[in-house]
């Protein structure tokens, strides 16, 4: 008897114990997922102890947050310690690495930088950028970081008293900063053409280019934009005009172009349509109270896809939440399994470690519903039943 009980497919046992479908748990002190490779998931084939303690997936673990190992298929691994060592190998980028946070240390990727090198941080540092539109890669020199600095492009800052900084399609540079800045922009496709730009900060700020007039009052808190955007000649229609008023900003905001339409009275309401690129019609609208309180979202037909009233209401076309008594959501792509649960009382969408190890605890009721009949679990699998739908 007990021998079938342990080698069940599905055993419940209080909130303690957990197991079906791969999954097993001795809550909250270990639990165990794994599904077949036809169904691989982002939290497939994890071990969790004492989450968020220790975590461990196909090719990674992490101890205490700080401590990561992680394999890298065909490449090679990186261990790191934060913020203090670090170490690797990276055979598509130049082999074995290490570091010693500040002493000494070369990273092939960390953050935005590739090529990372410190000696004594933030004495010397040295790093490259991918400059994709342009074909090549930027190489950055930093002594006594953030002060000195120099690029291979001819750009140099001695921060704060003046510096100049070369992009593909525009140059920048400051003096005293943040109080005077300017730049000349030169024309392409992704930004608003031509022209120049200056500010005396905190006074005064005017931008001139082909597809933008800007004016600033005191910037960032009161301006004024025209734009002149382009879109509408690949829309076969005629030059269209757009505009912000920031009136002080973060307070009051209108914006009317062929991107958004947003009206913000922050805190207590905003309204954004955003538009397609294609067409140029409403892509979603979302109405918010109370900053992020209330919010309504709408689709192109202008029909509700979704109210919250956080933390306490949720409703979308496929999840529902009443916090923290209620929560449902279907969980196959077509919407017909449908899983429920009672309580629920993390205030936020579903987090899979949570789930796994602490939920359990107070998840009182559940069921799972498909096209053909309902099973219901109340009191942690003591009380099991089956409703097949009419």
């Amino acid at each position: 008897m007990f021998a079938e009980v342990f080698l069940a497919s599905t055993l419940q046992i209080g909130p303690f114990w957990q197991q079906w479908d791969g999954h097993k748990a001795l809550c909250p002190f270990w639990s165990h997922e794994s599904v077949p490779e036809t169904q691989q998931r982002a939290e497939a084939d994890t071990t969790d102890v004492l989450w968020p303690v220790f975590t461990s997936h196909r090719d990674w673990w992490r101890f205490c947050i700080l401590m990561h190992y992680q394999e890298q298929k065909e490449v090679g691994y990186q261990f790191q310690i934060i913020p203090i060592w670090f170490n690797g190998r990276d055979a598509k980028r130049g082999g074995d690495y290490w570091g010693l946070f500040p002493i000494w240390g070369h990273h092939p990727h960390f953050l935005l930088m590739y090529d990372w090198d410190f000696c004594l941080w933030p004495v010397w540092m040295r790093y490259r950028m991918p400059r994709p539109k342009e074909h090549r890669w930027m190489t950055s020199n930093v002594v006594l970081f953030p002060f000195i600095h120099w690029r291979d492009d001819g750009s140099w800052g001695v921060w704060p008293i003046c510096g100049t900084a070369h992009q593909r399609e525009s140059d920048h540079s400051y003096a005293i900063w943040p109080l005077a800045t300017w730049a000349s922009y030169r024309e392409d496709r992704d930004t608003p053409g031509a022209g120049r730009s200056w500010m005396v900060w905190p006074l005064y700020a005017s931008v001139e280019r082909e597809r933008e007039s800007q004016t600033m009052l005191l910037p960032p808190f009161f301006s004024w934009v025209e734009t002149r955007s382009r879109l509408s000649l690949k829309r076969n229609l005629e030059p269209s005009t757009g505009s912000r008023l920031r009136c002080p900003w973060p307070i009051v905001e209108l914006e009317d172009n062929e991107n958004r339409n947003r009206v913000s009275v922050f805190p207590l309401y905003e309204r954004v349509k955003l538009k397609d690129y294609a067409d140029g019609k409403a892509e979603s609208d979302v109405t918010r109270f109370g900053w992020k309180l209330v919010e309504i979202y709408r689709d192109r037909q202008g029909a509700v896809e979704e109210t919250r009233l956080f933390p306490f209401w949720t409703k979308g076309r496929r999840y529902f939440r009443f916090w923290p008594f209620w929560s449902s959501e279907a969980v196959d792509d077509r919407g017909e399994v449908v899983y429920s649960r009672s309580l629920n009382i993390i205030p936020v969408h579903w987090i899979d470690a949570i789930d796994r190890n602490w939920s359990p605890y107070w998840t009182l009721y559940e069921s799972r519903s498909n096209p053909i009949y309902t099973d219901h679990s109340l009191l942690w699998g003591i009380i099991r039943w089956r409703r097949f739908n009419d």
